[in-house]
């Protein structure tokens, strides 16, 4: 697992601060520019007027990290510290500070961390939160350190949990769209229970639902093959996320359980989780004009790629690369350049996934004239293999609304053989195909793509032993 952190809060409690995280913050909105009078301040209203590390280091360092400056010289609120220091009360204060440690902070780990301790009834502590944390993946929590204890009392304050460690469920969820009690029920869910919601909530993303139950079990299937078994799917994944409130079904067929048949839609307690907690760069990788177009009929899209419209044709461009990427299951990680950029010729991204193994793909879309006969050429090819081998990647995926040329196809091949690199070529068929009948059909593609890649790569010299 992964070592993540969570801020330091060096002289930085609620007791210290009088509990009003205000009283540090407004110094530095009235004398913006002038540290050193913002830290006078701060030593007069929290030190006895002692002038020393703990309000000159200590302090700007746990805004620092905190978030609630944007780190410079000299200090200056960031979007949240002002939206923080203008809270009607300290409560509030508090509230809108500790949902920003949870959504943008690690801050959920702290909660989970005292759950389950909670569950298992041990005293929360210093030393046990300590311990508990680590087994959640938080690092960097010297011997010491107070930083877990403290951000718990700014919890309290805010109102999140009581003395004790209680949640407020409702409070938490509605700052981050779950529950501890959904989000300890989500975890106690099957590996394949878990895999299938987490399917459901990313497709629709993209689009209202309802979704054939045959379509979503090839979705999870194609990304878990391992976890599913097409016989038990009904007994095992369907009817107890059904009866536990995440999905209903519809129109299910005759025969036992009505196996895979159906209709699916996430209910409210799923489609509560956040984006984030599916594609954790969403919001930061998304634009908000895209993510607000996300969920258009694939039909709109198709009639804006071919309308007169540049600005239009350029987004409808977007959407149908973030589409096929989402579709395809990976996570949007970043735009190397959006069509606007490119003459809304073109769209580049960046994006990744983790089912057995850990992946990097780059994805480059290209939009021609509706009655274009220009293909997509070696030097295309060839650039985006640099381009690869630079980002890290291990798949090359190239779409366009035509075709490529032999050289292109060709040479793919040969690096397929050579490297470890692997292409996928998605030609304007494939695109017509997708757009006109959604995820399955390019599913299908994918699949099929990987087979040939697998032949091509079982003919890679595979040595015994190692080199001498």
């Amino acid at each position: 697992m992964t070592d993540v952190r969570l801020p330091s809060f060096n002289d930085f409690s609620p007791h210290l601060l009088k509990n009003d995280i205000r009283k540090v913050l407004q110094p530095i909105a009235d004398h913006q520019g002038d540290d050193k009078a913002i830290i006078e301040i701060w030593a007069n209203e929290f030190f006895g007027g002692k002038k020393n590390k703990r309000s000159s280091t200590n302090i700007p360092a746990t805004l620092k990290s905190t978030g609630l400056t944007t780190g410079d010289r000299p200090m200056e609120l960031s979007e949240i510290g002002q939206t923080v220091c203008t809270a009607t009360d300290a409560q509030d204060a508090a509230r809108k500070f500790c949902g920003h440690i949870l959504l943008e902070k690690n801050g959920t780990l702290l909660i989970e961390a005292i759950n389950g301790l909670r569950s298992r009834g041990i005293d929360v502590s210093k030393k046990s939160l300590k311990d508990e944390l680590k087994t959640h993946g938080v690092g960097h929590l010297s011997t010491n350190t107070t930083d877990h204890t403290t951000l718990k009392n700014w919890f309290v304050a805010a109102g999140l949990i009581d003395d004790t460690g209680a949640p407020n469920n409702d409070e938490i969820k509605s700052i981050t769209g779950i529950s501890p009690i959904e989000a300890d029920e989500l975890k106690g869910l099957s590996l394949a229970q878990q895999v299938f919601l987490h399917q459901l909530r990313r497709m629709h993303v993209t689009d209202d639902g309802p979704f054939q139950g045959a379509e979503l079990l090839k979705a999870c299937m194609s990304l878990h093959p391992q976890l599913f078994d097409e016989g038990q799917f009904a007994k095992q994944v369907r009817i107890p996320l059904e009866d536990a409130g995440w999905i209903k079904v519809e129109g299910l067929g005759k025969g036992k359980q009505g196996g895979k048949s159906g209709s699916i839609v996430g209910l409210q307690k799923l489609l509560d989780i956040p984006v984030k907690q599916v594609m954790p760069d969403f919001d930061q990788v998304i634009p908000a004009e895209l993510r607000a177009k996300l969920n258009l009929p694939l039909a709109e899209i198709e009639k804006d790629l071919w309308g007169t419209d540049k600005h239009l044709a350029g987004l409808a461009l977007e959407l149908l690369a973030l589409r096929m990427m989402i579709e395809m299951g990976l996570n949007p990680r970043e735009f190397r350049a959006r069509s606007a950029d490119t003459a809304h010729a073109e769209v580049d991204l960046i994006g990744d996934r983790a089912d057995l193994l850990f992946s990097r793909w780059t994805f480059q879309c290209k939009r021609y004239g509706k009655d274009s006969d220009t293909k997509v050429g070696l030097g295309d090819a060839a650039k985006e293999v640099g381009i690869a081998l630079f980002c890290r990647a291990h798949v090359v995926v190239m779409a366009t609304t035509t075709s490529f040329t032999k050289d292109a196809v060709n040479y793919a091949r040969e690096i397929e053989t050579l490297t470890p690199l692997q292409f996928v070529f998605i030609d304007g068929k494939v695109v017509k195909d997708f757009l006109q009948k959604g995820r399955t059909g390019l599913l299908d593609f994918i699949q099929a793509n990987a087979q040939k890649v697998m032949q091509t790569k079982r003919n890679q010299p595979l040595r015994t032993s190692l080199p001498e």
